[in-house]
């Protein structure tokens, strides 16, 4: 005899192995949802992140379709505070800035957000999978007024050149334009032929507005691309700052550039490995670091 209490238990047990039973029936059924519906699927599982600025309340909003471009995202105040602080200081509201390795935008579009109709930020990233989420970034904030995005690559010449991919994914750093000067790259994932232009040609061809601020970190190929803004740098019109990622070894070649233009060295931001490395006593030549240049003696 089945004693009354344990009916409910039995009716439990049964109820659960009939949803079990009506899940799997689903998941088998899966395999027949049209083709499209699962781009649709891989589309919506992008991450939408905000970011808000604890000095001034301004909102940052960026899409995520990689580790790297959401962990950027997530890092805007804090991944290299020192740039943060820079464009802080010397941005005005009418400035033209020139984001060079703009990446996924988050400084583009901190400027983007700290300028005027007056201003404009030339976003510049020859990555084509981190260009489409640097273009959807600045659509997100609604900056397509104030941020343009380019996506030939900055260089000491104009023409072409193979760009070495060294990651397909959004918001990747390492990749090279394979050009006289660079780092070089021993493996890479896949080769374009990049457009190429100097910072000169852009400006005289009308493409740019000649830029009060600019920000160059290529990780290996400032030297050339600082070579090919020659005569923006002892023009009239000249940037009241610079900020230049130093690669090891490179100080004194892109001190004596920058000098030969007059500018000088005036700051030195170091971050991660390499300011404990300083820390520690290695000397700043030996280092990776972010120089800002402004003119002077």
């Amino acid at each position: 005899m089945i004693r009354s209490q344990e009916i409910p238990a039995q009716k439990h047990r049964n109820t659960m192995s009939l949803n079990r039973l009506a899940i799997f029936e689903r998941i088998t059924k899966v395999r027949w949802v049209p083709l499209r519906h699962w781009f649709d699927l891989r589309q919506a599982m992008g991450l939408r992140v905000a970011v808000c600025d604890p000095e001034d309340g301004q909102r940052y909003r960026f899409v995520a379709d990689s580790l790297h471009s959401y962990q950027r995202a997530r890092a805007l105040l804090s991944k290299e505070p020192e740039t943060i602080s820079w464009l802080r200081k010397n941005l005005r509201p009418s400035d033209v800035f020139l984001d060079i390795g703009a990446n996924v935008g988050t400084f583009s579009i901190f400027a983007g957000k700290h300028i005027s109709e007056a201003g404009h930020v030339y976003a510049c990233e020859p990555h084509l999978p981190t260009t489409i989420q640097l273009i959807q970034n600045v659509a997100a904030n609604g900056l397509e007024d104030r941020v343009s995005v380019i996506s030939v690559a900055a260089s000491g010449d104009d023409g072409f050149a193979p760009f070495l991919y060294k990651r397909w994914r959004q918001g990747a750093s390492g990749s090279q334009l394979d050009v006289q000067g660079g780092p070089g790259l021993a493996k890479h994932v896949g080769t374009e032929l990049k457009a190429c232009m100097r910072v000169d040609t852009m400006i005289a061809q009308g493409v740019i507005r000649s830029p009060n601020l600019i920000k160059i970190d290529t990780d290996g190929i400032e030297i050339p691309i600082v070579a090919g803004m020659k005569n923006l740098l002892s023009g009239q019109h000249k940037p009241r700052s610079l900020l230049v990622e130093v690669q090891q070894g490179e100080l004194q070649r892109q001190r004596d550039f920058m000098k030969a233009n007059g500018y000088a060295l005036v700051a030195s931001h170091l971050i991660g490995k390499w300011k404990r490395m300083f820390d520690q006593g290695q000397r700043l030549e030996q280092l990776a670091f972010n120089a800002v240049f402004e003119p002077g003696p």
